[in-house]
Parts: C-alpha cells; structure tokens; sequence
C-alpha cells in the first residue's frame, strides 16, 4: 500500500508539473513561455518515465575472489546488475547491507596487543557506490575488504537509489542476494617444548621424525641400512659373524583429548576468545602432522565431539566448525567439563583452552587429575587481568602436577605459538 500511495504522489507531481508549465504558455504566450514549455517537456517526459520504471525487474549478482578464506585475508566483491529494459539513468546509487560479523576486524598475530581493548579492532562497515548508467544493461561495482573476520558470513539485502536530474523523482528499491563466505581461524606454528609419549597409552605409532626411544630393548635383528651405529650390538655380532643391531619398543603417541572453553564470554573478552579459537585449531595442525590420535571437544551452547582419529576429513570438519563457533553457552564451563567426565576415557592428555581461570575450574581440574595421565591449562587472557587470584591459582595447579601456560599479549603477538606439555 506504501509504494502505491508513492507512486500515486510521484504521478500527480508529474501531471501538476507538466500542467502549470502548459497552462503557462497556454495564457501567456509568446516565445519564451513556450521556448521554456518545450525546453521542460523533456524533462517532464523523462520523469514521466522514470515513475513507472520497475527497479524491481533488475536481477543482482554477487561473486567473491575467494569462497573459503582465513582471518586477516583479502576478499575482492563484485556485485553485477542486470537490466532488462535499458531506461537512461542519470545516476545509480548501490548500498551493500553489510553482515553485523564484519564489525570486527580480523587481524593476525599483531592484533593481539588489543587483549584488553578488543573495541580498537571493531568498526562500522559501510559500502555505497555511485555511477552513472544512463543506457547500459550490465552495471558493476567492486569493493574489497582486507582484514577478513573470523566466522560465516551471510550476506543478505542490497539498497537500490535513482532518480531523476533535478530530484524531484527518487525511487529505491531492495533486494534480497544472498551468499555467504566462510572465514577459517588463522593457523600459526607450534613448538611443543615436550612430546607427550608413552608406552602404555594409546595403540597409534608415531610417525613424527622423532628420535627414537632407545630405553627399552626387546630383541635383536639384522642389520639393515639406515641403522644408527649406537643401535648396533657388538656382542651378538661378535657371536653370529653378522652385524645385529638392537630391537627397541615401538614408541606409541598418547590420545590428546583437546576441550575449548566456549561459554559465554564478556565483550572485554571477544579477542581473548578469538585467541582461543585460533590456538585450537594451530594445535589441532600440529598434531595433524605429528600424525597424532586427537579428539576435540567444545563446551558452548551445545556440546560438540569429534573423536579420536587420523582422518583428514575429520580435521577439516574440526576447522569448519571453529570457523563459525561463538562463545554463547550458557552453563559455566567448569560445570560442562565435569558433566563430560563420566564420557572420557581414564588416562587421556587433556588439553584445556579458556579465558577465564576460576577457583571453580581449579576444583574440577583437580578432580580430572585423578583419572586423567596429564593435563595442560591453556590461560588466554590480557596481561591485567592475570591479577594475584590468578596467579596464585597457576601455582596451586602447577604444585598439583597441571601444567599452566599463560599466554597473554607478548606470547599471543608471535608468529609462532611456545607452549609447555
């Protein structure tokens, strides 16, 4: 009912228009008063025209350069528009509803100095182009965005502004175009300042280019090329009149289970979280290549399990789920870790990544530590607020055989992640 009252309106200024100009001459007359009625017919014809050109028939197109990014990329957009009816346009205004996603702005290892202000890395996106069309059927803008954020974007509405030379007409109109892109969490190197073997945990040998474990001696064979001399045994090569070398205990890699704290988070927080997004899934690479059995478990508005395994496609589900999880559960997470309790196997390496560490997380640690071989606490949080509580919290769990790495923003600003196991 709206656009019919305002075409109605547009279509009476036109008649009145085009009748004052008339009646003018009409009366008046003479050569300017007609000189100046046919000089505006024109125009009058044109906005005549314009009131009754459907903006509606325009069909839109929008292309990204990349479909599957990762944080702080560049994205190139191409928006194309495609008309039917080749009506002259003076002037054609797109505006592009951006995604609320896109007020952050994804940075790499250098925006994590803004721990503690993750407002410096927000900011109102806004695209408006302007060109002049006149007759042409096909009509492009490109934009680019440098410093991609994290997460699915959908993008959705495009708002459509013409109108007439002197703007007495002006029509809009709004499309719905949707298309998304999904943004991976940045990966970084990770150095592991001690491997997690063991010889009674987990059935998965290693294939990681790891020196091996020369402790435990379970036979003797021949010799065969690539044998170090050190492994050599002198005495039953003596014996046999052939070179033996010594038969070691294969190592075993342990099974990691890795959990991500994605309760809800208070905004002074969001790049904390982002951190903890971001060192997950460089963990969840580093030990893709070590050839390790991970699970992975996030604790947010809904729990999410992938189990152990090698599979590649498993990783990448991994990744794609990092890419769009946010931080919105409602229950604590010390909770939601004890509920899982009962559903993890005794004698993992758990791995811990959270923003917060609470007296209450402290209690549940301790009592995941009494079936659980090994436990690593990954503290992402700004350097001021890592105050005494938290500090002393790191010692209580340190003295109870956890080991805690506080990553504030020195470490979280490297180009490669140093962590304790």
């Amino acid at each position: 009912m709206k656009n019919y009252a305002g075409l109605i309106g547009k279509l009476l200024f036109v008649v009145v228009l085009f009748a004052i100009l008339y009646s003018y001459a009409m009366f008046q007359g003479g050569f300017v008063s007609w000189f100046l009625f046919f000089a505006m017919l024109p125009f009058v014809v044109y906005m005549f025209g314009l009131t009754f050109y459907p903006l509606s028939s325009w069909e839109f197109e929008r292309s990204f350069s990349k479909q599957i990014l990762q944080t702080g990329d560049k994205v190139n957009i191409e928006l194309t528009i495609h008309r039917k009816i080749p009506f002259p346009l003076y002037y054609c205004i797109v505006e592009e509803y951006l995604p609320p996603t896109f007020d952050r702005v994804g940075m790499k290892a250098g925006g994590y100095q803004y721990l503690a202000n993750p407002t410096a890395l927000t900011a109102e996106q806004k695209i408006k182009r302007v060109s002049f069309p006149w007759f042409k059927r096909k009509i492009r803008y490109q934009y680019a965005f440098d410093d991609v954020p994290r997460g699915e974007h959908h993008f959705h509405t495009i708002r459509v502004k013409t109108g007439d030379f002197f703007g007495f007409i002006r029509k809009q109109h709004y499309f719905t175009v949707p298309s998304s892109i999904l943004v991976y969490p940045n990966q970084r190197a990770v150095g592991i300042s001690k491997r997690m073997n063991s010889f009674e945990e987990g059935a998965t040998p290693t294939s990681s280019p790891m020196k091996k474990d020369t402790t435990i001696v379970t036979g003797i064979r021949e010799y065969t090329p690539g044998d170090r001399f050190s492994w050599i045994d002198w005495k039953n090569t003596a014996k046999k009149n052939s070179m033996m070398t010594k038969e070691f205990e294969p190592q075993k890699s342990s099974d990691v289970m890795l959990v991500l704290d994605a309760s809800q988070v208070e905004s002074s927080k969001s790049l904390a979280f982002e951190g903890s997004v971001e060192l997950s899934a460089s963990l969840i690479q580093a030990y893709k290549r070590m050839s390790s059995q991970l699970g992975f478990m996030i604790l947010g508005e809904e729990r999410k399990l992938f189990p152990f395994t090698k599979d590649v496609n498993q990783h990448n589900n991994m990744n794609h789920y990092l890419a769009r999880v946010e931080a919105n559960g409602q229950m604590s997470f010390p909770e939601s870790l004890l509920l899982q309790h009962n559903s993890m196997p005794n004698n993992l390496v758990l791995m811990i990544v959270t923003n917060s560490l609470t007296p209450e997380l402290k209690g549940t640690l301790t009592r995941l530590k009494q079936t659980h071989a090994h436990i690593v606490v990954f503290y992402i949080d700004a350097s001021e607020r890592v105050g005494p509580n938290e500090q002393q919290l790191v010692r209580e769990l340190t003295i109870s055989g956890i080991v805690v790495n506080v990553l504030t923003e020195n470490e979280m600003s490297q180009n490669a992640f140093e962590v304790n196991t």
